[in-house]
């Protein structure tokens, strides 16, 4: 249930507020009062796409905003994959929530709940689950095949409104399928195409025993066997120079010579200690080193060939990261990568059989429900007919004839739809009701369908002219239908016909003038009373001076129940 509406700076209307009653409200102003504007602004709520040319002139942007009151159990009953659900942790109050769309005059519009910026789809989703819109130039929409099957649905009850909830989420779920399975199936046949490539890969990778630590030893090693002369000599020197082979002279016997005088003397000065103790590690030292140089030396004579043998292996390095490299790294990852497609290529035969079965048991009970729920369609569509036929009675189309035709679909599963046939009149040809009904029979045909479709929800109605190309008797017929229709839901009808609005529970007037600056402006007031008399009388074409005009709209009052 709408409790409020604002709009602001749309079009004509600079703002505008409204309180919907429960029933039937009317909304009725002269010709370009901005009725339409209204039923723009409430398109918007659902989803409609925003145009900053119609933000009122001089304005920064357009806002239109309800509070719309929730019904208990709706979150709870969303389907997972439902836009609206993912705005359940943004609403305030699961019982209330205040929708908006924000049209700015430059830059992007903005959906709003409770304050707070979502996504555009979400809101719109949201709002036409809690409020159905029918605007005049959207008749046409439950003449389209899924709209008259919706309505069949809600006609034939709770059962098949399930039945359809399910058959859409198991198509979905096929769907998704579908896409996985031949995702799952592509990757397999692309490794199958790759295999001998994968295998060779692996195999070489495992046959090299590539390690990224040996290459780069190996390039160590490499780098000491090309200057292995240079090594020589130059390690042989600085043995030498320690330690003669003649064993005459060297750093070491000259640091012991120095260790020899000091010693008998540190006893005499205690100060001569610490140069002593130096003197007697850096002769150690010095032995150790020369130790070195020597086993150094007795190393690289003890590798002949050692620099063929390091060259040989450091091509096969080479040799692999030309064909799969760059470099062993990437040879080492690729080689990784091609055991896990070997092995996703084992397992991919499995995985494509699970998604097959998974496949095949969606599809039965698919086949299950749709089966069931054609039997429940075909048994509800007479019954619908019948119905239909009966409002139309008391909407003046007596002689109309009506007959609702289950199409069956034969695809696996089947996907059936529902044709609406009419012959408005004796002796014309029946025909799909889109191609044959007139403006006013349109109306009449699509205010029953509204009728049966509100029967199965809660949701306020919002219905922009439906009374339109009506005028006489009818016209009170479908006021009447109205007044039905509204009882136990809100339902709000924007109209120009004064049977109509006189059977509203409330009544709000748009009235055009002019702001301060001499432009067009529109705002809505409630009317009551002699206002509303007035305003009967004026949508009779008189005004509220005229005696007859007046009797006239004070009878149309009076019969309202």
């Amino acid at each position: 249930m709408i409790r409020s509406l604002e709009v602001r700076d749309l079009v004509v209307i600079e703002r505008a507020e409204l309180a919907p009653a429960a029933g039937l409200t009317a909304i009725t102003g002269e010709t370009g009062a901005g009725k339409t504007v209204l039923a723009q602004a409430l398109a918007l709520l659902t989803g409609a796409p925003a145009d900053a040319t119609a933000v009122r002139p001089g304005a920064r942007h357009a806002l239109v905003q309800a509070t719309v009151a929730v019904p208990e159990g709706f979150w709870d009953s969303l389907d997972e994959d439902d836009p609206a659900l993912g705005l359940r942790e943004l609403a305030e109050d699961e019982r209330e929530v205040v929708l908006a769309r924000r049209v700015p005059a430059e830059g992007r519009a903005r959906a709003l709940i409770d304050g707070q910026a979502a996504p555009r789809d979400a809101v719109a989703a949201l709002a036409r689950h809690l409020i159905r819109f029918s605007a005049q130039h959207e008749h046409r929409r439950l003449v389209n095949p899924a709209s008259q099957l919706a309505v069949l649905d809600a006609f034939a009850g709770p059962a098949a409104v399930q039945g359809a909830e399910r058959l859409a989420v198991l198509r979905r779920a096929l769907a998704s399928l579908d896409r996985r399975l031949a995702e799952s199936r592509g990757r397999r046949e692309a490794a199958e195409r790759e295999r001998a490539e994968l295998e060779g890969l692996v195999a070489d990778a495992d046959e090299a025993g590539l390690d990224v630590a040996e290459e780069a030893e190996l390039m160590q090693q490499r780098e000491r066997l090309m200057h292995a002369e240079g090594l020589a000599a130059a390690a042989s020197g600085a043995a030498e120079a320690l330690s003669p082979s003649d064993d005459e002279g060297g750093a070491v016997v000259a640091l012991g010579i120095a260790v020899a005088a000091l010693a008998p003397m540190v006893s005499v000065d205690p100060a001569l200690a610490g140069p002593h103790a130096e003197l007697v590690s850096a002769q150690a030292a010095l032995q150790e080193a020369g130790l070195s140089l020597r086993a150094y030396l007795d190393d690289l004579d003890a590798e002949p060939g050692r620099l063929a043998q390091v060259e040989e292996r450091l091509e096969v390095y080479s040799r692999m990261g030309r064909r799969y490299g760059p470099g062993t790294e990437a040879v080492l990852q690729r080689a990784a990568e091609a055991r896990e497609a070997l092995q996703s290529l084992d397992e991919g035969a499995g995985d494509v059989l699970a998604l097959a079965q998974e496949r095949e048991r969606l599809i039965d009970e698919a086949l299950e429900v749709a089966l069931a729920l054609r039997a429940s369609r075909a048994e509800a569509a007479p019954r619908m007919a019948e119905a239909v036929r009966e409002q139309l009675v008391d909407l003046a189309m007596p002689r109309a004839e009506l007959r609702v035709e289950i199409v069956e679909d034969h695809s696996d599963p089947p996907a059936d739809s529902c044709v609406i046939w009419l012959r408005a009149n004796p002796g014309l040809p029946e025909a799909p009701l889109a191609a044959t009904a007139s403006g006013g029979e349109l109306s009449r045909v699509l205010l029953a369908l509204h009728g049966l479709a509100a029967a199965a929800d809660d949701a306020t109605w919002v219905l922009d002219e439906v009374d339109a190309g009506i005028g006489g008797v009818t016209a009170t017929a479908v006021g009447a239908r109205l007044r039905d229709f509204a009882r136990g839901r809100q339902v709000v009808v924007i109209t120009h016909l004064p049977q109509v609005a006189a059977m509203a529970d409330a009544h709000y007037r748009l009235v055009k003038g002019l702001d301060e600056g001499g432009r067009a402006t529109t705002r809505i007031e409630p009317v009551e009373g002699d206002e509303l008399v007035a305003e009967l009388c004026r949508m009779l074409g008189a005004g509220p001076e005229d005696e007859g005009a007046r009797r006239h709209a004070e009878e149309l009052l009076a019969r309202r129940p």
